[in-house]
C-alpha cells in the first residue's frame, strides 16, 4: 500500500476516519502502520464509515474502483470467449476458492484487454494485476464486513544485505523487511529471478540491522520512535548475520505466494526462529516482537481515547 503524504507520527487519534484509506500512519522513517493490519482498527473503521456521514473516504474509493466497470476484458478458453470487465475479475481475485481454481486448472484461461481478437495473456501471469487497486478492493471489503481481519503487523522498509551460498555475490538493494510481526518478518525481494537463484541454493544469509531496536525497553514508545528516527543506520555498525534455509520457500505457502505475484518483486515469510544467528547470540523475537508488541499496546490506548472522544461528540449532538 502506498504511503501518501506523512500524518503526524504516532498519534492514531488522528489518523483513524481523517484520512485517505490507502494512507498509512508514519511512526519513523522505517516503520509505518496501516489501519488494515490490525483487527482491532478495521473494527473502528467498520463502525466510523457505518455512520453516512463519515464515509466520504469510504465513497471516493468506491467511486475510483467502480471506474474499473468501464474496462472490458475478455476470458478466453479451448471452448469460448466471454466478455467481463476489470473490477469483475478482481472480485473474482478475491474469492479464494475461485482463486484457487485458477492456479490448479490444466488448460490456462486467457484475457485480454485489447479486443476478443486478442492478443491474450494467461490469466496467472497476473500482468492485469496492479497491487495498489488490489490493496483498495481489499480494503474496501474489510469496510463492508466481508474479509478476515488481520492480527497486528507493522509495515517497514528496513534494508537487509543479502546473499547466497551458491553466489558469491553480496545483495545491498534486493531485500528488505516489508512487514514485522510479533511472530516474525516478511521480507521483500524486488527482483524474481532470485526465486529461482533461492530454490537452487542451500542457505541465505542475511545481514539485519538491529542496533537502533534494542535497549528501549525502559522508553515511552513516543520516545522510542524518536530514538529510531533519529538514528542513522550503518550496516557495518548496527548489522548482524542470520542464516535461514532457503527450503523455507517450502514453508508457509511462501513458494505459492511468489509464483502468483505481480511485477518483479516476491514475498517469504520467516519466523524469527527461522533466522539463526551467525557468529553471535542474539536472537531476533527478543529484539523485534517486544517492539511490536509494545506499539500495539500503544495503539490500544490511543484508541480507546479515541472511541471515547466519539462517544462524547455523538452524547454532545444527542443533547444539542
Amino acid at each position: 500500500m502506498t504511503i501518501r503524504g506523512v500524518v503526524n507520527p504516532q498519534s492514531l487519534k488522528d489518523y483513524l476516519g481523517s484520512r485517505d484509506l490507502t494512507e498509512h500512519l508514519k511512526l519513523t522513517k522505517e516503520l509505518s502502520f496501516h489501519w488494515a493490519n490490525w483487527d482491532q482498527t478495521c473494527l473502528a473503521q467498520r463502525r466510523h464509515y457505518k455512520n453516512f456521514n463519515n464515509n466520504f473516504h469510504l465513497m471516493r474509493m468506491n467511486q475510483a474502483l467502480n471506474e474499473l466497470k468501464a474496462k472490458p476484458v475478455w476470458l478466453c478458453n479451448k471452448i469460448k470467449v466471454i466478455r467481463t470487465d476489470l473490477f469483475s475479475l478482481y472480485e473474482s481475485y478475491l474469492d479464494s476458492r475461485l482463486r484457487l481454481t485458477w492456479f490448479e486448472r490444466k488448460e490456462e484461461i486467457l484475457f485480454s484487454y485489447d479486443s476478443e481478437q486478442g492478443p491474450y495473456y494467461t490469466l496467472t501471469s497476473m500482468k492485469w494485476l496492479d497491487k495498489d487497486i488490489y490493496a483498495q478492493f481489499v480494503m474496501r471489503k474489510i469496510l463492508l464486513e466481508h474479509y478476515t481481519l488481520r492480527s497486528f503487523r507493522l509495515n517497514a522498509t528496513i534494508p537487509v544485505l543479502f546473499k547466497m551460498d551458491n553466489d558469491v555475490q553480496t545483495y545491498k538493494d534486493k531485500v528488505e523487511i516489508h512487514q514485522l510481526s510479533e511472530m516474525g518478518f516478511i521480507f521483500k525481494i524486488t527482483d524474481k529471478n532470485f526465486l529461482n537463484k533461492i530454490k537452487n541454493s542451500h542457505t541465505l544469509e542475511l545481514t539485519i540491522p538491529v542496533a537502533p531496536y534494542k535497549k528501549i525497553d525502559a522508553l515511552a514508545m513516543e520516545e522510542v520512535f524518536k530514538r529510531i528516527d533519529q538514528h542513522e543506520i550503518s550496516v557495518e555498525r548496527d548489522s548482524m548475520l542470520f542464516k535461514l534455509e532457503s527450503r523455507i520457500l517450502n514453508f508457509y505457502g511462501n513458494l505459492n505466494n511468489a509464483k502468483r505475484s505481480t511485477n518483479e518483486e516476491f514475498y517469504i515469510f520467516a519466523r524469527y526462529e527461522d533466522l539463526l544467528p551467525d557468529g553471535h547470540e542474539t536472537e531476533l523475537r527478543n529484539i523485534f516482537a517486544p517492539l511490536v508488541e509494545r506499539t500495539k499496546n500503544h495503539f490500544t490506548q490511543d484508541l480507546q481515547e479515541y472511541e471515547k472522544i466519539k462517544q462524547n461528540k455523538q452524547f454532545v449532538k444527542k443533547a444539542a
